[in-house]
């Protein structure tokens, strides 16, 4: 199980340490795999197919009602432009900086919701 193994899937703490190194593609993947392996954990939790990219926006779908009042979705496309920055390279570090502070706050988000459960 996914959420057996969350503790050492989040590897945003890493992302931070490649971020200082000046790795900018490796720090905006490891934010984005943290994200959605933060986002697998819950849609596990529940039953729900995670095993794609389309998964994962149907999830946030599902979870739109559910999280009313907290920007679930503005986190969560920050982490997918993190996924895109890990092809196309074309975020700065300031930007990066930016959107990690995203990526942490959905996954407090998502590990509430998930909690909830």
């Amino acid at each position: 199980m996914i959420s057996e193994l969350w503790p050492q899937l989040n590897n945003t703490d890493q992302a931070m340490i490649e971020l200082e190194e000046g790795d900018l593609i490796r720090a905006s993947e490891k934010l984005w795999g943290s994200a959605a392996q933060a986002l697998k954990c819950l849609a596990e939790s529940r039953g729900w197919r995670h095993d794609s990219h389309a998964q994962f926006f149907n999830i946030m779908a599902a979870l739109r009602d559910e999280a009313q009042g907290v920007e679930l979705r503005r986190y969560f496309d920050a982490a997918s432009q993190l996924h895109t920055n890990f092809y196309e390279n074309w975020l700065d570090e300031v930007a990066i900086r930016e959107r990690a502070s995203d990526v942490r706050q959905f996954i407090e988000e998502i590990d509430l919701l998930r909690n909830r459960d």
